[in-house]
């Protein structure tokens, strides 16, 4: 992976293959900082792949969240048969009892897929949400069916699946810096657009 930048001192174009990046090779001028960041960032950027995992869900999270919010959106017009730990309630009574779920799953789910396939660094915090709120579910029908025995079950149920996620995101090396990676493109980007702003000023 190479970066051709040109140089704003002599006009001479410029191909670079690795980070850091500090000045012209034929003026010996120091790049503009703004340029350099956004160079970088790109270099680095070509290193760093989508995991596997993120790619999938980015296929996945869009049709559950849709089929989700649908569920959500007919409970509303009480179409169709809903039931709540086998009782048969109505769509209004199951949007009014569980609507808030739904319509968090739908919207971190959809909002996770958006994020990813846009390559963007809070991508994991709407991951993040999404488990959060299968968390609160099963606490809250938990503590509903059981109380303080079903919520230890609904937590028990989830933890390594929380646990897994939450090392994936924020531990596992590869996926760690390909966030590192969108955080620098970001950094250089707003860079990028300051400087501009400050010549146009």
């Amino acid at each position: 992976m190479s970066v051709s930048l040109i140089c704003p001192s002599c006009g001479t174009p410029a191909t670079v293959h690795r980070a850091p990046i500090s000045v012209c090779p034929n003026c010996q001028t120091a790049w503009p900082e703004a340029l350099r960041l956004s160079a970088e960032a790109t270099l680095r950027r070509a290193k760093a792949e989508r995991p596997i995992l993120l790619t999938i869900g980015m296929y996945v999270a869009p049709t559950f969240g849709g089929i989700t919010l649908l569920v959500a959106l007919l409970a509303a017009f009480d179409a169709g048969n809903y039931t709540i730990e086998g009782e048969a309630v109505s769509g209004p009574e199951f949007l009014r009892r569980v609507g808030i779920y739904y319509v968090t799953l739908g919207v971190s789910a959809l909002a996770a897929a958006y994020a990813i396939w846009r390559e963007r660094s809070w991508s994991r915090w709407a991951i993040v949400v999404f488990w959060v709120a299968q968390l609160a579910a099963a606490v809250g029908f938990g503590w509903a069916t059981s109380g303080v025995s079903g919520v230890a079950a609904a937590v028990g149920s989830l933890l390594l699946v929380l646990i897994l996620v939450g090392w994936y995101l924020f531990g596992k090396e590869n996926v760690v810096e390909y966030y590192r990676s969108l955080d620098r493109l970001a950094a250089a980007e707003q860079a990028r657009r300051a400087g501009h702003g400050g010549v146009g000023a």
